[in-house]
């Protein structure tokens, strides 16, 4: 994901802002979550359903191309997804809206979306400046979402089953854009494009807390530069390494979790500015290219410090692709179209899309 630096208070336009954003009030409403909730989820729903049946008149249901890829179709209240996560023990993907945080299910068969949380309860009232507050989130396969709070300047867990936000993590005051997210066994981390740090959360510390740095850059291989810097990130299976994009330059690193090493990746000549989101199995990495609209599979040395270009895709049905995730034999990308959310052209259904792993043989 890649924006213009600005500051963010959803509620500047209503009322001064404030330090510690909480969302126990939001424009100077006080808002009782629970009672509030079970209403607007049934309002929701019928929504997600009613936007869905009417795709499916128009010709949106999911449909595959002679090249086996298919558009997932998504309802209006999912404007601009960023992030896209497959549950592990479930297989069902969630994606989430740029511009309120509301999280959506969506069935991979048949494309049905159905709204199961508002962690930010911006719902029903997305600021007047569209502006991120959620980018890339992760499934744990314990019933939560990990999503990354962008120019909120935190972190969020969400509980899937009720929608209630479980925990919400704050970093410092300062510029910050908490952008992408990777799951091990026992962690959660962080990139964030505007500060040269990482960011590390427990899984199992599932309450409000103040984040300090978990590995600053400074002094490192991984320098940041003009942006965007640092974007998409990944987790090795065996829990050992991270992997990270920066997105300017397209540049991999390798992060030692243990020993907080990092290392440069070489990746030879092959392209890789724009990267955003990253998706890893086995020892073939893919890397989203979201200004050149392209899907790229490189293979990893054993050791992750080197990677050759298998092959790269761009399928027409890609419209500005931010993170990706794999369910079975398949990639799910999300089309963020944050490319025309400044100007409000977004081709609509907005939308995910389905890509074979055959495609990259």
């Amino acid at each position: 994901m890649h924006e213009d630096a600005i500051d963010f208070n959803p509620c500047r336009d209503n009322q001064p802002s404030t330090a510690g954003w909480r969302f126990q009030t939001v424009c100077g409403k006080v808002l009782t979550p629970m009672s509030r909730e079970d209403m607007m989820r049934k309002f929701w729903t019928a929504i997600s359903a009613a936007s869905l049946a009417f795709a499916a008149l128009l010709g949106y249901t999911p449909a595959f191309a002679q090249s086996g890829v298919a558009v997932l179709p998504l309802p209006d209240a999912a404007a601009y997804p960023e992030g896209v996560a497959v549950d592990p023990t479930t297989g069902a993907i969630y994606t989430n809206s740029a511009n309120t945080g509301v999280v959506f299910r969506v069935d991979a068969d048949t494309g049905a979306a159905v709204r199961v949380a508002d962690p930010l309860i911006l719902g029903d009232s997305p600021p007047a400046k569209p502006v991120s507050v959620a980018l890339g989130l992760k499934a744990d396969g314990q019933g939560r979402l990990w999503v990354a709070g962008a120019r909120t300047g935190s972190m969020h867990v969400v509980d899937i089953a009720t929608g209630e936000r479980l925990a919400r993590f704050t970093t410092p005051e300062g510029p910050w854009l908490i952008n992408d997210v990777a799951l091990t066994q026992d962690a959660a981390y962080f990139t964030d494009t505007l500060r040269p740090v990482l960011w590390r959360v427990a899984r199992d510390a599932i309450a409000d807390a103040a984040l300090e740095p978990w590995l600053s850059f400074e002094g490192t291989a991984l320098q940041y530069g003009e942006e965007p810097n640092l974007n998409g990130i990944v987790a090795t299976p065996d829990g050992r390494y991270l992997i990270v994009v920066l997105m300017k330059t397209g540049r991999l690193f390798r992060i030692d979790i243990h020993t907080r090493e990092i290392a440069a990746i070489d990746t030879g000549a092959s392209a890789l500015d724009g990267g955003d989101g990253l998706a890893l199995i086995d020892q073939r990495l893919f890397l989203v290219r979201q200004w050149s609209g392209e899907v790229v599979a490189l293979d990893l040395s054993a050791d992750m410090s080197t990677a050759v270009e298998a092959k790269r895709i761009k399928p027409t049905e890609l419209a500005w692709p931010a993170t990706v995730a794999v369910r079975g034999d398949r990639l799910i990308v999300a089309n963020s179209q944050l490319n025309r959310r400044g100007s409000g052209d977004a081709v609509l259904p907005f939308s995910l899309v389905s890509i074979p792993l055959s495609a990259f043989d």
